[in-house]
């Protein structure tokens, strides 16, 4: 097999990131938007030892679960991946990719419930992290192209709120305008589906960036737009925020309205982003507690408090805990906001935490975690098996390291009842899952 070398091949699966696989003398070829059943001439774009990737030139079979993407840079932007699947297509590619996980990596013998999916799976995102580029002295925000850096430039994303799309729209011309592009390095908005109340953070290279006042003041402009902030970031990797902020305009939070509680979101606090499928993904999460109002939840890894505060609403009381000062902060405030007392939140890193509380002795009757995609630290895994709650409500964004756990709370102890996926990213190959976990 050599590269640029062409040959007529069949997709027989999918990879968890959702390129078709090919196979050519028996071995793996990954070709991006071929679909499970299709045929096609295909051209060797790279080659690995054990594998290569592949580029369909034209499809000579095509599938009938094959739609045409609404995005016009979708082949070239790396933001979504399965915008070419319809929908039930897509449905099938995300439990799968769960059952898959469960299976393998988990090595659970469990039926993984089906995918609870949206009706109108666009304009979900509340936020929006935009690279922002200069190529041949024009200002281009976009997303990054597949595997590289390169800055796809776009006039409107199918996925994103409209609002963040007509913000974009508006700073990208201010920044042309003023040839200051090259000062900055993202742009972060975020929006409240129900308030509209939306948040820019420019995040800048340096803190003295000419035209500044002219461009807060056409930001400011838009009705909805209630808080500006610019965040320094002088690092040389992939972090998006750095550490100092100055507030520009108007106040340091937004709030939004998730059924009948009110959050204080601020710019660096977790919050998920699709807050339709949210309300979704925490009633599951309630419903699996199966709280009576005599209970006491602990809640890891627990944000600005939106699980936490929904599961005070029928337990006895719920402890809050989570590493970001600033997410705790709003986490408190969102408890006042909501007028609910039955709630703490408590700064610190979620193992150590929970290491304390299973050296104390203290019961719990059900432990929430909703870790990052890395999923729950050794640590902590141990402290909950110390802790010995009735049930635990495992939320997880990443499939893989998921079954990892689950796979060793099921051999101290623990029996795996049921694994919702929830599709909280449509278009794309991440899928949300809420587990509910009891004792033996």
């Amino acid at each position: 097999m050599k590269k640029n070398e062409k040959f007529i091949g069949k997709c027989e699966s999918y990879t968890y990131d959702g390129l078709g696989v090919v196979k050519y003398e028996k071995i793996p070829v990954f070709v991006k938007d071929m679909l499970a059943g299709e045929t096609g001439e295909i051209i060797i774009t790279k080659v690995l030892k054990n594998f290569s990737y592949g580029r369909c030139l034209q499809l000579l079979v095509c599938s009938q679960e094959r739609v045409r993407p609404l995005c016009p840079v979708y082949k070239a932007c790396g933001g979504c991946q399965l915008s070419h699947l319809s929908a039930t297509a897509q449905k099938a590619f995300k439990r799968q990719r769960v059952q898959d996980c469960i299976a393998r990596i988990g090595k659970i013998d469990l039926e993984v419930e089906d995918v609870l999916s949206m009706e109108h799976p666009f304009y979900y995102r509340n936020k929006g992290q935009i690279p922002v580029g200069v190529k041949e002295g024009q200002v281009i925000c976009g997303f990054y192209r597949i595997h590289s850096n390169d800055i796809i430039d776009m006039d409107e994303c199918l996925i994103q709120h409209p609002l963040i799309n007509e913000m974009v729209e508006i700073i990208k011309a201010q920044l042309q305008k003023f040839q200051i592009g090259s000062y900055f390095r993202h742009l972060l908005i975020k929006v409240g589906f129900e308030s509209k109340e939306m948040m820019v953070v420019l995040i800048v290279r340096e803190e003295k960036i000419p035209h500044l006042k002219e461009l807060v003041e056409a930001i400011s402009q838009n009705k909805y737009v209630k808080s500006v902030i610019m965040n320094l970031n002088q690092r040389n990797d992939n972090v998006i925020l750095g550490d100092k902020e100055t507030l520009l305009y108007g106040k340091p939070t937004i709030q939004d309205t998730l059924m009948d509680l009110t959050f204080n979101i601020s710019s660096k606090s977790f919050y998920q982003i699709n807050p339709l499928q949210t309300c979704v993904l925490y009633e599951k999460a309630v419903e699996f507690a199966n709280l009576t109002g005599k209970e006491t939840v602990l809640d890891l890894y627990c944000g600005i408090g939106t699980i936490s505060l929904f599961m005070a609403k029928k337990a006895k009381h719920v402890i809050g805990i989570e590493i970001v000062e600033d997410a705790i902060k709003d986490a408190k405030k969102n408890a006042e906001l909501n007028q609910i007392s039955n709630v703490e939140f408590i700064c610190s890193d979620a193992g150590t935490f929970a290491s304390e509380i299973a050296k104390n002795g203290q019961h719990l009757d059900v432990i929430c975690v909703d870790p990052p995609r890395k999923g729950c630290d050794q640590k902590t895994l141990e402290s909950i098996l110390k802790m010995s709650p009735q049930r635990i409500v495992y939320v997880s964004c990443d499939p893989a390291t998921l079954a990892r756990d689950l796979s060793f709370l099921s051999q101290n102890g623990y029996e795996v009842k049921k694994v919702q996926p929830v599709d909280m990213f449509p278009q794309t190959t991440s899928i949300e899952n809420v587990c509910l976990i009891v004792r033996k």
